[in-house]
């Protein structure tokens, strides 16, 4: 029995978001690699998955039906607060068009010139659910 499709998540996930993105920000560096400190390229977006929870359990348990899936989406310019807002504000039009739900609105910061927004996105994906946009 395979149970593996739910690591499968955060690439389609980011195969749709990378897509869209790119076609409104073609200079836009979308990753899901963690870059330690500040990222190479600017602006930046990463997105990651945090740990899914498994839910949608059956009295077998011998499969996994459904997760619940948190998405996190980090985004650095070196210009503005308003661009990387911007940027924020297109992601969750994206992550809205996958069905997700934002669970913290993008934050943005800004410090020795770099602008950086963070956001939380969440969604129940069940074996078999498409995620496409």
């Amino acid at each position: 029995m395979d149970n593996s499709w739910y690591l499968q998540v955060q690439s389609k996930v980011f195969t749709q978001v990378q897509y869209m993105m790119n076609k409104k920000y073609p200079k836009l560096n979308c990753t899901t690699k963690n870059e330690n400190g500040l990222p190479a390229k600017f602006p930046t977006l990463y997105l990651h998955e945090l740990e899914p929870i498994e839910r949608g359990m059956d009295l077998t348990n011998e499969t996994v039906n459904a997760v619940l899936s948190t998405i996190e989406i980090q985004v650095w310019t070196n210009t503005t607060e308003d661009d990387c807002r911007k940027i924020m504000s297109e992601a969750v039009t994206q992550m809205k068009k996958l069905s997700f739900n934002i669970i913290a609105l993008p934050e943005i910061q800004m410090n020795d010139k770099i602008a950086w927004g963070v956001m939380r996105c969440r969604r129940m994906i069940g074996n078999g659910d498409k995620i496409v946009n």
